[in-house]
């Protein structure tokens, strides 16, 4: 993959001219840059300019289009959203810019800030749609809400929903709070379609009420160490008084005999 700095005039008339071509949309390059930059963006979906929008959904118009984000050995997927207007306070580059949320981001292990990435534009028909989804909330406060349905359709927003991922979802019902969802199970493949209300989903129990594993107990030994005897002294002598006392060095002396 080529640095965003070798990315000349002539690799972005390729990249044109093949995402113009191709009727089944292959890799490109593409700057990644974080939707904050943007002055509308969405949580779930990405954006590109206009005139690239248009060129990906030429082939397959009615369809729901997918980016396969590849950087080093991470990868995402995530729908794509509408076209974006000019970004207020856009870098300048030759290379053709694809806005991704933070949170994605954060699954590559980068800043938005121009990171060069290999991007393959897929269609919905690309996967298998979801029959069953179960998902771990990192906060329990997503069970004081009513949240199934709005969940159900945040879920298709996404488009695509892979095992492993943990998805950064804002609930409406809870005022827009975000809660993070591990996806722990999808059916029938490890990567799936998520749209409608068919999906079964189901629920562990929250990462903050999950007990902690409790300290083991201390193991105690079948033979106990031997009981120093009270009295012994660092020779091992044990002294006696006349009268049946402990011998005291400081107050009987060393002169004193039992």
């Amino acid at each position: 993959m080529l640095p965003c700095f070798y990315l000349d005039r002539w690799t972005l008339r390729y990249n044109q001219e093949k995402l113009k071509l191709c009727a089944n949309i292959t890799l490109l390059y593409m700057e990644l840059w974080s939707s904050i930059f943007l002055e509308e963006h969405d949580w779930a979906t990405c954006s590109v300019s206009v005139g690239i929008w248009r060129r990906i959904t030429a082939e397959s118009p009615a369809a729901r289009h997918i980016a396969e984000i590849t950087y080093h050995d991470k990868k995402v997927y995530v729908a794509l959203g509408v076209p974006h207007n000019a970004p207020y306070n856009e870098p300048t580059s030759p290379t053709e810019k694809l806005y991704l949320p933070t949170w994605l981001l954060d699954h590559l292990g980068v800043d938005g800030c121009g990171q060069t990435v290999d991007v393959k534009w897929l269609i919905h028909e690309n996967f298998p749609e979801a029959s069953r989804i179960v998902l771990r909330p990192h906060d329990s406060a997503f069970y004081h809400a009513d949240a199934k349905v709005e969940l159900e359709r945040a879920l298709t927003r996404l488009g695509v929903v892979r095992e492993g991922d943990t998805l950064v979802i804002p609930l409406e019902c809870l005022g827009n709070y975000e809660i993070a969802f591990d996806v722990i199970k999808t059916e029938p493949a490890n990567i799936v379609l998520a749209q409608g209300d068919e999906v079964v989903m189901e629920f562990e129990e929250a990462l903050d009420t999950v007990a902690p594993t409790p300290r083991p107990d201390t193991p105690i030994p079948d033979v106990l160490p031997p009981v120093v005897p009270v009295g012994e002294t660092l020779g091992g002598e044990s002294r006696i008084m006349p009268d049946g006392r402990k011998w005291n060095p400081w107050k009987d002396g060393p002169w004193t005999t039992g």
